[in-house]
């Protein structure tokens, strides 16, 4: 028996005690936990139920809202807006519906014009998101957690809009939901033990809770969970901690009103953990209790039985085991334990400690080795279980998915940190390689900071000694700055074959060394007027205009030293389309090969535009020089007027005064002549302005032209002959017929002048025609010209013609082509023209002669000509009192003197100011008022207007030394009585004084 007992019973013992023990350990651990699990699973199917129970309440709670607000929106008193009827039934609907706390309907504005709950009080809605939401949406819309303005409780509010006939939203009916009666309503549901629910509106605000303890309405639901609801699918469910920090498992729902895209409610069931797994855990507590007390008898027995022959020279060898356990590898157990089985054990123990010490050796230099390829290693290397779950990441992973540390994720889950477009497909990679198969994926991984990488994963399975697949190992690499390259490629090739696709410019690739065309875009074909397909068969060197335009040689330049070239060329395209190109040249190097690019743009419109803008700009500047030279003359014939109507006024006064025997009479009548001659003088300088004195009338310019018939041909050379081709049917103008045939004279005589001795044809034609802007644009001074119809007559000749220079100059004063000046010249015809608010065209080439054409604004079909105004009357003393204005002292003692002798009582001002004092102080006596136009502080037009206001039958003359059409345009319809112009002699004073009675 001692024999037995020292070799081997404590180790049959123990054996026996493990067999027995062991199986029955496992099965009542692996029986406990699927025994918790399944309870796991049933619980979770059954907040899965409990959701979809609080779910489908709470969509029978809006259908019925829902029909309510629909039957309410189709009352005729709602429509109608009648206040008193319509709260009377709100107010029932309210008793009969426990869950609401209020019924509203509000107009388009906001305003609330009628409630379930009285209340004293006017309110608005405008501000409510169910509100807002029904007017934006035209359907039923849901609102937010919000505590009521009338009840002051929190509600929850659901909005359906009220139509008019013509089916506009005119109204927006709203239901408020009683938060508390709510919780109340879903609390009478047969609902789990244990279990508790909440209602969350699309904001995250609690609307009820319900089978727990403690008050969360309005408080905010847990930020992270709800977030994670929002951006999860449509339901879920996920054991995570609750509102009260209790482990739970939770489903939720999304709750979606019809054509609304975002859920306006969630719903969240759950039962605790503990709950569902109390059974499971009590079951597995009584197993392991009964299992223990076993264990512990057996024990008892094996200490018992083996106490002296076993365990004493065990606890040497566990003493030993425990000192290599604890790394002393140089223990020598054998020498205290000797003999059987145990002595063997000892000696192998001692053995074991040898071989360790070598392995340990041996594996500490490997495991120094490996981790530092690991650590080192550039690209992430990690170990995950099959449910992705991370084992191990060296430091370049760690830095992926910015991890501080290996134990902040060591055990977690890699899932999540997977883009949700790449996850599934990561999934399958780690199935397919747990089964065995290799494999890779390029995918967006999310770091735990925020930040955002692509990779590229290779996976393996990892095998332990057995063969069998433990881990997948996979080595990842940053492939983002990659991605980007490529992305910023693909960017680009698109980009360019958008410019290509879209430019308006033409832009073709051609080989530098064939030739040839590689690459063109579709506007290069619509400026040569041919085919895509046609002009990439092109080689640039065989192209007939790229030779004549000389575009061909600066390729050659640009492919042979590189400098990039601008060229403009008229060209005529292969497909026989004349245009004007502007070309960009520049060489490329694809491939090192050099090429040839060529960007062209169609310059043909902006070339005519270039062309008639200088020939516009040149003829503005010769306007503007003729206007200059129009206002100098104009000035200058105005204040010569004033000198002149001194000179004039006083020998006209001197004669009348002298004795018929006077010898001073012939020199005073010489210096009337005179002045008489210088005032011409003046009239042809007002024309050559374009203010001429006028005499406007209706006139027929064919009879007026066949009147001048005998005056042209004795005022010409008996060689030239002349020719008229008049238009009949021409309308009248509006002219001054001795202007215009002064016109017409010089024209011919000029026409002569350039014949000279020889035989020649002077042709003389009239007609109409309507001119438009484009026309008229054409024309000399067209910036007032209007469009309509015109009256024109032309005289042309076959002289000897003008050269561009010369026509540039014609219109210069004093400019000829004879060898002495003629004066004003053709400066006169155009000023005259000018006045008549009309326009010459002037053609002329040396050799072939020259043509003026003059259009004059021809008068409305239809218009008559004017009766002749009757002579004045002869001169008659006058009567009455005349306040003359002038600012020049020589014409106010000039003019007091004239009507003075007329028989007039004279008042004299200096300028304006002292007119309108001496018209307030002599108002009942001044009969007539002659008031110069221009003056100093106020001038003639102010003066005029502040006299008519004190007095609008004062009868005032205008007086100046400008025309009457120039001063009538000032004073049309303003009562201006007459108009005399200076010089005016005594005699037509008297007549202008007679007119006015």
């Amino acid at each position: 028996m001692l024999r037995l007992s020292s070799l081997s019973i404590r180790s049959l013992l123990l054996l026996i005690t493990c067999i027995v023990a062991l199986p029955a350990a496992v099965i009542i651990l692996y029986s406990g936990i699927e025994f918790r699990n399944a309870m796991l699973g049933e619980a979770r199917k059954e907040t899965v139920k409990f959701a979809e129970m609080i779910v489908n309440e709470q969509r029978n709670l809006v259908v019925a809202a829902e029909q309510l607000m629909t039957a309410l929106a189709q009352l005729p008193e709602v429509k109608a807006g009648d206040t008193a009827k319509v709260e009377s039934v709100l107010k029932e609907l309210l008793k009969l519906n426990p869950m609401y706390a209020n019924i509203t309907i509000a107009d388009c504005e906001g305003k609330v014009w009628a409630t379930a709950v009285p209340t004293a009080v006017p309110y608005n809605l405008s501000d409510r998101y169910f509100f807002k939401s029904t007017l934006e949406t035209g359907k039923l819309s849901s609102g937010e957690y919000v505590v009521s303005r009338i009840t002051t409780k929190p509600v929850f509010n659901l909005g359906y809009p009220v139509r008019d006939d013509s089916g506009a939203i005119a109204g927006v009916i709203g239901v408020a939901f009683n938060l508390e009666n709510y919780r109340h309503l879903l609390q009478q549901m047969r609902l789990p033990a244990g279990s508790s629910f909440t209602i969350i509106d699309h904001r995250g605000t609690i609307l009820a809770r319900g089978l727990t303890e403690g008050n969360f309405t309005g408080k905010a639901y847990i930020a992270d969970s709800f977030r994670k609801m929002v951006e999860g699918p449509d339901e879920g469910v996920s054991t995570r901690k609750g509102l009260a920090g209790d482990t739970r498992i939770i489903a939720y729902r999304k709750l979606y009103l019809p054509g609304e895209k975002t859920p306006y409610l969630y719903v969240t069931a759950g039962i605790p953990v503990d709950a569902a797994t109390q059974k499971a855990n009590r079951a597995l507590i009584l197993s392991a209790v009964l299992l223990s007390s076993f264990l512990a008898i057996a024990c008892f027995c094996a200490v018992l039985i083996g106490k002296r022959c076993i365990a004493d020279r065990l606890q040497l060898l566990e003493d030993a085991s425990r000192r290599v356990a604890s790394g002393d590898l140089h223990i020598r157990v054998s020498e205290a334990v000797t003999g059987g089985e145990l002595g063997s054990l000892a000696q192998t123990l001692d053995d074991m400690a040898d071989q360790l010490r070598t392995r340990t050796e041996a594996l500490a230099q490997s495991k120094i080795f490996m981790n530092t390829i690991i650590e080192t290693e550039p690209e992430c290397v990690k170990l995950l279980d099959a449910e992705g779950r991370v084992q191990m990441m060296n430091r370049t992973g760690l830095k992926m998915i910015e991890a501080d540390s290996l134990a902040q994720i060591q055990g977690q889950c890699v899932y999540p940190l997977i883009a949700p477009e790449h996850r599934d497909a990561f999934i399958q990679l780690t199935q397919r390689v747990f089964d065995g198969v290799a494999g890779n994926l390029v995918f967006e991984v999310h770091g735990l900071k925020g930040g955002h990488l692509w990779v590229d994963s290779h996976a393996v399975p990892f095998r332990n000694d057995k063969g069998e697949i433990v881990s997948l190992l996979a080595i990842t690499r940053d492939v983002t700055e990659l991605r980007k390259s490529e992305e910023e490629r693909r960017k680009n090739l698109l980009l360019f074959e958008s410019l290509m696709r879209h430019s308006p410019m033409g832009i073709r690739i051609f080989e530098g060394g064939s030739g040839k065309c590689i690459l063109l875009n579709q506007a290069t074909a619509d400026i040569s007027g041919g085919d895509m397909k046609t002009m990439q068969e092109q080689n640039f060197r065989e192209l007939k205009s790229w030779r004549e335009s000389g575009l061909l040689a600066a390729a050659e330049k640009v492919l042979a030293d590189g400098v990039v070239r601008l060229v403009e060329a008229d060209i005529c395209t292969s497909f026989g389309k004349s245009v004007v190109m502007s070309y960009i040249l520049s060489r490329l190097l694809i491939k090192e090969k050099q090429h040839l690019l060529v960007v062209g743009r169609d310059v043909t419109d902006e070339k005519r535009l270039t062309e008639e803008k200088k020939k516009m700009e040149a003829q503005m500047l010769h306007v503007q020089k003729l206007e200059s030279l129009g206002v100098l003359a104009g000035g200058i014939a105005h204040d010569f007027n004033n000198i002149l109507m001194s000179v004039m006024g006083n020998a006209e006064l001197a004669l009348l005064t002298l004795p018929p025997e006077s010898p001073a009479r012939t020199n005073l009548q010489n210096i009337e002549i005179s002045s008489q001659r210088a005032a011409d003088l003046a009239r042809q300088m007002l024309a050559y302005s374009g203010k001429g004195n006028f005499i406007i009338e209706k006139i027929d310019v064919n009879r007026l032209i066949n009147e001048m018939n005998h005056m042209l041909e004795v005022s010409i050379s008996k060689k030239v002959d002349v020719r008229f081709n008049l238009d009949s049917g021409l309308p009248l103008v509006s002219v001054d017929a001795t202007q215009i045939r002064q016109v017409i004279m010089n024209l011919v005589i000029n026409a002569s002048e350039a014949i000279g001795d020889r035989c020649g044809v002077i042709s003389i034609s009239t007609g109409a025609m309507e001119c438009d802007a484009a026309f008229l644009s054409k024309l000399w001074l067209n910036d007032t010209l209007k469009e309509g119809t015109y009256l024109y007559f032309e005289v042309a000749d076959d002289g000897c013609g003008m050269d561009q220079a010369t026509l540039a100059k014609i219109f210069d004063p004093f400019f000829t082509t004879k060898f002495t000046g003629r004066g004003l010249g053709m400066a006169a015809v155009l000023g005259i023209i000018r006045g008549h608010k009309g326009t010459i065209e002037v053609h002329s080439e040396p050799g072939k002669g020259s043509r003026f054409t003059v259009f004059l604004p021809a008068l409305p079909p239809g218009s008559a000509r004017p009766v002749q105004e009757a002579e004045a009357g002869p001169l008659s003393p006058g009567y009455g009192t005349i306040l003359l204005v002038d600012d020049e002292e020589t014409i106010r003692n000039l003019g007091n003197e004239m009507l003075q002798i007329l028989g007039y009582r004279v008042l004299t001002a200096e300028d304006g100011l002292v007119a309108v004092e001496l018209f307030k102080e002599h108002h009942g006596d001044i009969t007539c008022v002659i008031l110069d136009q221009t003056m100093p502080n106020l001038d003639g037009e102010q003066t005029f207007r502040i006299l008519r206001s004190m007095d609008p039958s004062i009868k005032v003359i205008m007086s100046s030394g400008f025309t009457e059409q120039d001063i009538a345009e000032r004073f049309i319809g303003r009562g201006l009585a007459g108009f005399i112009q200076k010089p005016y002699k005594l005699a037509s004073l008297s007549r202008k004084l007679q007119e006015l009675g």
